[in-house]
């Protein structure tokens, strides 16, 4: 039986969000003297790592109008051309069901496009086997590796030169990852004279852009960064990047459908069980993540004192409009966070990944913890970090 007390309540004030599950001090977030944090008493507030995206059911409707208006003109040219738009195919549930969209519900057939940065975990590199020979797909997909050394050397300059306060790695990481790894997707489709790029992010993944990524955006993000990094690539690996000759007219569209039509999480998984594309229970993002974000997420616990995911735990406690639900949500959540961070704090927490990790960016466990011990003590809110800290480590879980 699991105990755990959710209220982290000392005499004389609030340890932890009583509407969601944000600790008070994690990222500079307060918890008030009513209990709430930040992000519950100001729907408005906004931090440097997460902020509330309002989309209104008219946004929403114009974007799903224009998704509609897309998928018609590529039936109208399939046929014509051999593919529809380059997919990105990442083994995760989100991806595999939209390839089963598109051949599927569409009848259209995209390009599929695996992007390997070096950190890919076993189980998602099985779900793209599988679900490539169950749908005859494996002529239509490439599977890219040759920018890993790029990927190797953007890890090792973030892990090793991070030096916000506010900001946490995890949410750095995944921000330059993914604008390289979308560079790289629409660089594919140019070679292929492919008009679309289309990628699987879920609803709740609205932090950056909605829907669509503007050209003028795309254009931006595929220049190198950090500066640090650019320094360190050749002349061949800066050629995996846009340009300054880059023409923005050349560019496709890059679209994330998922925040326009309708989507069912435990429909999906149930889709790609039934149907053999994954085999059941491989689609759970714990499985699926790549190892770095997890690393990352280690890096924050000890940098900043909590697990950064709480940051999209907390939105989904704070969309329950039922007391019950969001109660039983709150608790269900807390209890994930915590399982994070005591296998985090056991050395449990994905052991193969993470020695994959350290041995590729020529580093150890001991000597990155090291950099983070020194990172916090010049924090000025190292004194609440060490505390929150201390909290998570006495949670009993039973």
């Amino acid at each position: 039986m699991i105990h755990i007390e959710v209220n982290f309540i000392t005499e004389s004030e609030y340890h932890i969000c009583q509407k969601c599950i944000i600790t008070d001090g994690f990222f500079n977030l307060r918890v008030n003297s009513e209990g709430l944090c930040n992000f519950c008493s100001d729907p408005t507030h906004a931090n440097p790592n997460w902020r509330k995206v309002q989309i209104s059911e008219g946004l929403r409707s114009k974007g799903f109008q224009d998704w509609s208006d897309t998928i018609k003109k590529m039936k109208e040219t399939f046929g014509k051309e051999q593919y529809s738009c380059v997919l990105g195919f990442s083994g995760g549930k989100d991806s595999t069901a939209l390839v089963d969209t598109f051949i599927n519900e569409y009848n259209l057939k995209p390009f599929l496009v695996t992007l390997d940065t070096g950190y890919m975990t076993k189980i998602a590199k099985e779900n793209i086997k599988q679900t490539l020979k169950k749908m005859n797909l494996e002529g239509d997909h490439v599977f890219l590796d040759s920018t890993l050394p790029i990927f190797t050397k953007l890890y090792k300059t973030l892990f090793f030169n991070h030096d916000s306060n506010d900001k946490g790695l995890a949410i750095e990481v995944c921000h330059v990852c993914t604008d390289l790894l979308h560079t790289l997707l629409v660089k594919e489709a140019m070679k292929r004279g492919l008009k679309h790029v289309i990628i699987g992010f879920s609803p709740d993944q609205i932090a950056r852009y909605f829907y669509e990524t503007s050209k003028e955006d795309t254009l931006k993000d595929g220049f190198p960064r950090p500066e640090l990094l650019k320094e360190q690539l050749n002349k061949e690996e800066l050629n995996s990047y846009l340009d300054k000759s880059t023409s923005i007219d050349a560019l496709p569209r890059v679209l994330y459908p998922y925040h326009v039509i309708d989507y069912n999480e435990n429909e999906i998984i149930t889709r790609i069980e039934e149907k053999g594309l994954i085999n059941k229970g491989k689609g759970n993002p714990v499985l699926t993540n790549c190892h770095v974000v997890k690393v990352a997420l280690m890096y924050d616990l000890y940098r900043y004192g909590g697990i950064t995911y709480a940051l999209q735990y907390a939105e989904l406690v704070r969309q329950k409009t039922n007391a019950e639900e969001r109660k039983r949500a709150r608790k269900e959540l807390i209890i994930v966070l915590l399982s994070f961070a005591r296998n985090i704090f056991r050395g449990k927490l994905n052991i193969e990944g993470f020695a994959q990790f350290f041995e590729r960016i020529g580093t150890t466990r001991e000597e990155l913890l090291e950099t983070i011990e020194q990172q916090r003590e010049r924090d000025p809110n190292k004194d609440i970090i060490l505390k929150n800290l201390e909290l998570i480590k006495k949670m009993q879980l039973r």
